[in-house]
């Protein structure tokens, strides 16, 4: 009995070390990719209909590739002038349509029940500025997330042999 709450208790530590927040700009990213692939595309999982049309019209009926280049920088919280409520997200985005050329925005997001959405964009950049332009890339990784990997790393190794060591190994002996 004794084993099988240890049992739960790793996999319920492993669960939520697996669990994660999805990151606004992440959301972006995903949208903008979702808008491109075109009729088989669901840019309604992360935006309203209406707003997606704002920057593919067609969508829809389009076949995947409409946009040439997408590139999504690092967002910030904005206070509640933009659409009136608190807890807004903007995200800096570049999109560069294949026939209409580049476009320079904000997504702007606010955070739902099942999670961020975009709500609405804006030509403004709210002196955001994306990694081609001097801002700071969405993969940076610190220092200290890595030794925090590292760790957790160590962490999961040492209660797994842990573990092994709680199992019974096999028996000896004869049985004749």
């Amino acid at each position: 009995m004794r084993r099988a709450g240890i049992l739960v208790a790793v996999f319920g530590m492993a669960l939520a070390a697996c669990a994660t927040a999805e990151r606004p700009e992440g959301i972006v990213e995903r949208w903008l990719i979702s808008l491109n692939q075109g009729a088989a595309g669901e840019p309604d999982t992360y935006a309203a209909d209406k707003v997606s049309r704002l920057l593919v019209p067609d969508w829809d009926l389009t076949d995947p590739g409409e946009l040439d280049r997408i590139e999504v920088g690092r967002g910030r919280v904005e206070g509640p002038f933009l659409l009136g409520e608190e807890g807004q997200y903007v995200v800096p985005f570049l999109i560069d349509h294949l026939h209409e050329g580049e476009l320079r925005a904000t997504a702007i997001l606010r955070m739902r029940a099942d999670g961020w959405r975009v709500e609405a964009i804006s030509l403004g950049t709210f002196g955001l500025r994306l990694p081609s332009e001097g801002g700071r890339p969405l993969s940076g990784v610190g220092a200290i997330a890595w030794l925090v990997a590292i760790g957790s790393a160590a962490l999961v190794i040492l209660l797994t042999a842990g573990l092994m060591r709680l199992v019974p190994g096999p028996q000896t002996g004869s049985s004749t």
